[in-house]
C-alpha cells in the first residue's frame, strides 16, 4: 500500500459519512466526519507531493478547514465567519492561477468563451442576489464581493482549460464547478428554501471539490517539476 492511500481512503469515507449525517444527522456525528474531510486530503496532498507545500496551498488548505468548522458552528457569528474564509480560499486560488495566466496567448475563440462566461455569471449571480433572504445576516456588499471573486476564479479556470485541455486544468474547471454549486445551493437551503435534495448537492459539491483541487495540485506540480528539469 502506497504511503498516501489511508489518507485518501479516510477521505472517501469521511466524505460519504459527511453526505449521510446531513441527510440524516445526528449533527454531532456530521462534526466529527466533516473535520476530518480538509485534514485527510491535506494529509493525502503532502505525502503524494514529498511533504513539500508552498504558503498559499497551506493558506488554502487552512481556510477551508476554518470555513468548514464555521459552517458546523451554530452560533451568532458563523455566516460571516464562514463568508469571510472561504473569500480567502478563492483569494489565495487566484493568486495561484496569476502567474500563469500571463503565458496564455487569447485567441478569438478564447475570447468569445471567456466573454460568454462573463455573461453568464452576471446573469447568475444577478439571479441569486436578488432573492429574498431575510435570514442571511451578512452584509449585501460583502456578498457582492464574495460572488465578484468567485466568477473571477470560475472564468480564469474556464479559460486554462479551453486553452489547454489537460488532466491538471479539467479538475480546476471541475473544482471551481463544485465551489459554484455549493455555493448557490448553500445559499437557496439555508435562507431561502430548505430542501433535502438542495442540501444533498451542496454537502456533495463541497466534500468533493477539494478531491479536484487536490487533484489538480498534484498534476500541476508535476508538469512544473517537469517544465524546471527540461
Amino acid at each position: 500500500m502506497k504511503a498516501n492511500t489511508p489518507s485518501l481512503i479516510l477521505y472517501f469515507i469521511a466524505s460519504i459519512l459527511s453526505i449521510v449525517f446531513t441527510l440524516a444527522g445526528p449533527d454531532s456525528y456530521l462534526i466529527y466526519a466533516k473535520s476530518l474531510v480538509v485534514s485527510s486530503i491535506f494529509i493525502y496532498y503532502l505525502t503524494t507531493n514529498n511533504y513539500k507545500i508552498d504558503l498559499i496551498k497551506g493558506g488554502i488548505f487552512l481556510f477551508s478547514f476554518i470555513g468548514d468548522v464555521f459552517i458546523l458552528m451554530d452560533y451568532e457569528d458563523s455566516e460571516i465567519g464562514a463568508v469571510l474564509s472561504f473569500l480567502i480560499v478563492y483569494l489565495l486560488l487566484i493568486i495561484h492561477l496569476i502567474p500563469s495566466i500571463k503565458k496564455i496567448k487569447f485567441g478569438t475563440l478564447d475570447l468569445i468563451s471567456l466573454i460568454s462566461i462573463i455573461i453568464v455569471m452576471v446573469v447568475l449571480s444577478i439571479t441569486i442576489l436578488s432573492l429574498p433572504f431575510e435570514k442571511m445576516k451578512t452584509d449585501f456588499s460583502l456578498i457582492i464581493v464574495y460572488s465578484i471573486v468567485l466568477s473571477i476564479m470560475i472564468c480564469i479556470s474556464v479559460v486554462k482549460y479551453i486553452t489547454k485541455s489537460n488532466f491538471a486544468f479539467l479538475n480546476l474547471l471541475l473544482m471551481s464547478l463544485c465551489f459554484l454549486f455549493s455555493d448557490i445551493f448553500y445559499v437557496l437551503n439555508g435562507f431561502y428554501l430548505p430542501l433535502s435534495a438542495f442540501s444533498l448537492i451542496e454537502i456533495s459539491t463541497q466534500v468533493f471539490s477539494y478531491f479536484f483541487m487536490v487533484n489538480y495540485f498534484i498534476a500541476n506540480d508535476r508538469s512544473l517539476r517537469k517544465l524546471n528539469n527540461n
